[in-house]
């Protein structure tokens, strides 16, 4: 089944009238979209993406390529659409606990918190993301400039937490540029090998371990008995 998006003219009916029928095929597309998502993330991270076919999406989804080509014009474009769709939601998660102004220690715990989570929640991304290969300590290359600007967005996020965090001397006195990306590093590395032992741990082991590198790395004197493990939000389960 394909769809066609035809215009207002070719309807011929008046604007009244159409608009229901426009609204329930944009309500049927959205949830073809978020379906091809979803198959999408999965063969990515299982084959990557050279390997990947959009028949193998389509047989996944139990979609027809006509449907799938009508909602992305190409393997590519549904490819940069997930990484930039989940980009922004990684941005509004890190918004989100920034607005909390915890103190900049609190906040940093409570994003990596926010991060294991997120990715826990989402194995698929998380998997085909590794795959890509790209280090999460570097911009996206020319090309993706919407992957650069999220990227920028959320580095500059933890660059300003970091920031607080010298000035306030709760954290070591490097350039917090640097920093940022120091806890980037060890968020990536500590996610890849997860997935390759398996994704065995849970989110509450992840997160405790995450707060604990980063109390250790980045704590300019040495934190209260548990201030490193603590986990600021609900527990597992």
């Amino acid at each position: 089944m394909s769809i066609y998006f035809l215009s207002d003219k070719h309807l011929g009916m008046p604007a009244a009238k159409r608009k229901p029928k426009h609204e329930a095929r944009q309500a049927r597309n959205d949830v073809y979209r978020q379906h091809i998502f979803a198959a999408a993330e999965q063969v990515f991270a299982e084959r990557g993406f050279e390997a990947t076919k959009v028949q193998d999406i389509s047989a996944l989804v139990g979609l027809s390529m006509g449907t799938i080509y009508a909602v992305f014009s190409s393997k590519e474009e549904l490819f940069r659409a997930i990484l930039e769709e989940r980009g922004r939601e990684l941005l509004q998660l890190a918004r989100d606990v920034v607005h909390r102004n915890l103190p900049p220690r609190e906040t940093l715990h409570a994003l990596s918190e926010a991060y294991i989570e997120y990715f826990v929640a989402h194995p698929d991304f998380l998997r085909m993301h590794l795959r890509e290969g790209t280090s999460w300590v570097l911009s996206p290359t020319t090309g993706a400039d919407g992957r650069a600007q999220l990227w920028k967005a959320i580095h500059d996020l933890q660059t300003d937490i970091f920031r607080r965090g010298v000035s306030a001397g709760v954290f070591i006195n490097e350039p917090p540029s640097f920093l940022a990306k120091l806890f980037s590093a060890m968020d990536q590395v500590l996610l890849a090998e997860w997935v390759a032992g398996g994704m065995k741990a849970d989110r509450l082991q992840l997160v405790q371990r995450l707060q604990g590198l980063v109390g250790r790395a980045f704590s300019a004197a040495p934190q209260r008995s548990g201030a490193a493990s603590r986990v600021t939000s609900r527990r597992a389960g």
